[in-house]
Order: C-alpha cells, then structure tokens, then sequence
C-alpha cells in the first residue's frame, strides 16, 4: 500500500521537486498550495492518483480543514512535508521592520507550520502503521540555514525559522512515543526559481553566496527533494527532533578566506561502475553492520588497508574506536587515542585518495554523549565532540575537490537505562545506522558536507525529567 504523502507548497521550488520525488517512488501525493490552478496542473502532470488543494497556510482555520480534507479523501496522512513558507526579501533594518511583515512571516513560516504539524499529528497518532513496527506518521519541516546564522535585512526570516528548529525538537521528542516521527531539513542556498529571482534583483550576489560554501556552488532542489525522502524512509528511523543540515559546508566554515579553494584535484562525477567503499574499524558492531549494509546493496566493500589497492573509493565508513564510546573506566586520554585518532588515521588515507580523484564522502561514526552532557561517560563525550569538529574541518577542507564528510552521531546501542532519556523509547539498531550510511554516502546527499547529524532517538534534544519505561 502506498503511502499519503501531503505536500504544503508543493506547487514551485523545493516544494515541487519534493511531490515529484515521492510520486516517482509510487507515493500519493496531495499538492496543497495558495495558488489552486498551479497546483491542480502539477497535480494532473503527475496522474489521477494525485491531488490538489487550495491552502493558505496563514489563515488559522486552514490546517484542520486540509488533513480533514487529504483524510475525507485518502483515508489516512502517512507522510506530512511542511515546505509552505515566505521571505522577507525587501531588505529592511530592524529598526525599520514594520510589526505587520513580521507577523506575516511568523503566520506562515512558523505558526502555520506548527498548526498543521498538530492537525497531521491528530491524524497520525490513531491510525495503524502502514509497516510493522514502522511510524504511525512522519513529519519532515523546512527550515533553513537561516535558523542558525543571521542574514542581515532577513531578520523576520531568520526568527521564523529558528523557531521551526526549536518546534521541531519540541514535536519530536513530545510525539515519538506515540509513533509520529518529526525532523527537519534545513537547505542553504539553493537555486530554486525565487532565488533566481533575487539574484536578478541584485538581492542575492551568487558570487558571493558561494565564497562562503565549500562545495563552491548553491544546491538543487531536487537534493532538497533527495533530503526530504530520506527524513522520511526506514532509513531514518533512529532520527527524532532532528535537523539534517543540507547547505554544502557553509555553516562548517569559520575561515576568513574563500571556503571554496581545491586542495587536489577538480570535482568530477564518479565513474561508471559499482561504487567501492572502505570501513575502518570493521571488527566493530557498527562498522560490520556498515559493511554488510552497504554489501546488500551491490557495493563493493574493502578493508581501510586496502583502500590504496583498489581502482577507485568512492567512500569511507569510520567506524574506528566506536566499540568502546560507553566503556565508564576510560578517559579522555585514552577515548582520543582510540577513536580521535583512529578516525584521523583513516581519514587520512582515504582523503589522500579521494583528494587525487577529485570525489568521495565520509562518514565518521561517533557517539551523540559528545551532543549533549549525560548521554555517555565522559571520555567517550570528549573523544565524540572532538570527532564532530574533526568531520567538518574534512568538508572545509576538501570540499574544493568534491569530497564530503559528515559525522553520524548514534545513541548508546544497549544500556539498562538508555530508554529514560530517549523520547523515541528503544536504542538505535546497527541495521538502521547502516541505512542513514548509505544515504550520506550516495549521490543524493550531494549537498550535505559538514553536518553532524543525531541519530539517537531524540535524546540529544531532550532536556525534560526521565520518562517512563516503554512498554
């Protein structure tokens, strides 16, 4: 059965990339945007399976009338994109922002956002999983990269979205029991038909905007597009409250020079082919499930050793020194040793490699106790922190040559009390790590380098009392 999939300004930008990424994948998608006749031809361009309705989403009244509505038709919400939003594009000072135009951003891009969040949840909390042992729901919020660095002249804009981020820890952690999953994807700037726009207005000055990113090019919203389905697949199941950042390096780099320099050879496309990975520390539970995840998938898997053997590595897994993150009798010392500098070691291998060949990602796997303080013994949080730091020096650092890196933060696999500071209620499983894995390794995370992303079933947003043990 497929799933229902409502796409809140689904009709342009990210939005339609978005419908058109999950009605490939055999979803029925519903198009709701304030401009009806552009969403009803997007609607027919894609077959009488799909729909359009009319949405403003700053109206109170919208949110309940359009998920009783996709229901009244479908029978059921599975998957809710909140991509529905403004900017604040005038270029006004603070001081001279009219009170009106800031509620009128705050109507739409967050309390909008935050009404339909709780009509999708009333639906979704009730309704069986379309899966075993699935969600009952998914909720995926556009935020931006906005939301953590201001833009002058955008300051409504910026607030807004900072309050979608702060929303989305909130839902997330409130909601996962009761099997409705909320995370957010934050792009940065990417080339959708209003930043065109801007650009010709001499709003935005491309050239500029891409100084600041180590990638040195804006993103598409069909990576967007790419984001969204992975926050809402399997494969994200260990994320809860959640931001995957998707802004080609730009909220990694604190240089004062260009972001964009290469350091080996030019990016190229990989070649044609089965793509080669490396993991290191294979002997590892992550590092194995890595491996056979990756394998299952018809890639090639090769040992950190033979790395520099192979005719081409597209990717390295750093699963090094992951074993011992909760041993509570190791020290920082010896946690940096093990793991820092584990890592490092293979790091450095694969990006000589990758370096030359003008392509490549990495995920460095470590421990979310280097998130937030109580998630792990301390010297296994210092050796974490020091990893994530690690991850996006890589991406500043060989972005200019096509090569990405991102650090995969994964919650405690076992523990007699994890469950009392994870919202989601049950440790993150080796085969779901592998999923997110890939992911950051393909080619439809083009335009993720520099993140460090949580996947430790919310506990790293959650600063409430102990909860109660899941039944």
């Amino acid at each position: 059965m497929s799933r229902i999939v409502l796409v809140t300004g689904g009709a342009a930008g990210i939005g339609w990339a978005t419908t058109r990424r999950f009605a490939a994948a055999g979803e029925r998608v519903v198009i709701a945007d304030i401009d009806l006749a552009a969403a009803q031809a997007r609607a027919d361009s894609l077959g009488p399976q799909h729909a359009a309705m009319h949405a403003d989403i700053g109206a109170a009244e919208t949110a309940t009338a359009l998920v009783e509505a996709v229901v009244t038709r479908f029978g059921r919400l599975d998957v809710l994109i909140n991509n529905a939003g403004v900017i604040d594009s005038g270029g006004t000072q603070i001081v001279d922002q009219p009170m009106e135009a800031l509620q009128r951003l705050l109507s739409i891009n967050l309390l909008g956002m935050e009404r339909i969040s709780r009509a999708a949840h009333a639906v979704m909390r009730v309704q069986s999983p379309l899966a075993e042992g699935g969600p009952r729901g998914v909720i995926v919020n556009l935020a931006s990269g906005a939301a953590f660095r201001a833009i002058p002249l955008r300051n409504g804009y910026s607030a807004s979205k900072a309050g979608v981020v702060a929303m989305t820890h909130s839902f997330g952690c409130a909601w996962a029991r009761e099997g409705v999953r909320v995370n957010a994807l934050a792009p940065g700037y990417i080339l959708t038909d209003l930043v065109a726009d801007l650009i010709q207005r001499g709003r935005v000055d491309p050239a500029l905007a891409v100084r600041r990113i180590p990638l040195g090019r804006m993103g598409t919203p069909e990576e967007m597009a790419d984001c969204a389905a992975f926050l809402a697949s399997p494969s994200a199941e260990g994320m809860v409250g959640g931001v995957l950042i998707a802004d080609g390096g730009g909220s990694s780099f604190g240089g004062s020079d260009d972001a964009h320099i290469q350091r080996g050879a030019p990016p190229v496309a990989p070649p044609d082919g089965t793509p080669v990975y490396a993991v290191a520390g294979m002997e590892t539970l992550l590092g194995d499930a890595c491996a056979r995840g990756l394998r299952a998938r018809g890639f090639q898997v090769v040992d950190i050793t033979a790395a520099e053997r192979v005719g081409r590595l597209d990717g390295l897994v750093n699963a090094a020194g992951t074993d011992g993150l909760l041993d509570p009798e190791a020290d920082s010392a010896t946690q940096l040793e093990r793991h820092l500098e584990a890592q490092m070691r293979a790091g450095q291998v694969a990006g000589r490699r990758m370096l030359v060949q003008g392509f490549g990602a990495v995920v460095n796997l470590t421990a979310s106790s280097g998130l937030a303080a109580g998630l792990g013994p301390h010297g296994g949080a210092v050796a974490s922190a020091a990893i994530g730091m690690l991850t996006r020096s890589m991406a500043c650092e060989w972005g200019g040559s096509g090569v990405r890196a991102n650090a995969l933060c994964v919650g405690p696999l076992a523990g007699d009390k994890l469950w009392r500071r994870m919202p989601g209620g049950q440790a993150i499983s080796p085969d779901a790590v592998a999923g997110a894995v890939a992911f950051l390794l393909s080619p439809a995370a083009g335009y993720i380098t520099g993140s460090i992303i949580a996947m430790d079933g919310g506990a790293a947003h959650y600063a409430g009392p102990d909860m109660e043990e899941p039944a």
